[in-house]
């Protein structure tokens, strides 16, 4: 799916995205299966709202669908916060929020066996993890979120014996954003061509699977949630879009 320009602004619907969403979901079910997903807010919020829609784990105790979890991470590249000098804006993640170490967060295998031994990682040890943010610019953000999130995870292994630790399930990523832009990336990410090329290494996945809505080009993308005036914004993308249709 795609929503033309009327100028160098691409203007995605909210209806656009949940539909972007659902069908996104569809392979991150069958190639992922995520336990939980950690949002980068607050551009992440809301795809992580609607993906959980459509992602359901399955309860080994009842065997009933349930909603994932859903962890929130603060991250700040462009947006002024306390901490942040000018130079900053734009090319240094700032770290706003992060996932607390104590009391599990989720209900995965690992969890029990990580706060026993004092870390949890958030609830990350022993699951399959799902980052999720808006659009892929720059990878800067994400790629400052999966090493970070990474980090936590190998030390909470690294305070767990290894015989223990040798029971635990694999922690795996992935990477769900709405929009990936086009374009040279400032920072890489350890990307999965297939599912036959992901190897566990002391316990962690080597590489993270990569999902996107969309793949655009490098035009500003307004996001819904970002409008104060949302009938103008949709007025717009509903005219971007019959401009389309008729010069085809």
């Amino acid at each position: 799916m795609t929503t033309p320009e009327l100028d160098d602004h691409r203007r995605p619907t909210y209806e656009d995205i949940h539909v972007m969403i659902g069908n996104a979901a569809k392979k991150i079910v069958e190639e992922f299966k995520p336990d939980l997903m950690v949002a980068i807010g607050g551009g992440g919020f809301f795809p992580a709202r609607v993906l959980r829609t459509f992602l359901k784990r399955r309860d080994e105790k009842t065997g009933k669908q349930r909603n994932l979890p859903i962890q929130a991470i603060g991250l700040s590249l462009y947006e002024q916060v306390d901490g942040m000098s000018e130079e900053m804006i734009g090319t240094q993640v700032v770290r706003t929020q992060w996932l607390e170490f104590g009391a599990p967060k989720a209900s995965g295998a690992g969890d029990e066996v990580a706060a026993r031994y004092g870390k949890d990682s958030g609830g990350l040890v022993g699951n399959n993890v799902l980052i999720v943010d808006e659009v892929d610019d720059s990878r800067t953000t994400l790629h400052y979120a999966y090493n970070e999130l990474l980090k936590d995870v190998r030390a909470t292994l690294d305070s767990i014996p290894a015989d223990v630790r040798a029971d635990l399930p694999p922690t795996r990523f992935a990477i769900f954003v709405v929009q990936n832009k086009l374009g040279p990336k400032r920072a890489e990410l350890p990307i999965y061509n297939s599912p036959a090329d992901e190897k566990i290494v002391d316990g962690v996945a080597d590489g993270v699977y990569y999902y996107a809505g969309e793949t655009t080009p490098p035009v500003w993308i307004d996001y819904p949630w970002e409008m104060q005036d949302i009938t103008e914004h949709n007025r717009l993308s509903a005219l971007a879009k019959a401009r389309n249709q008729q010069a085809n």
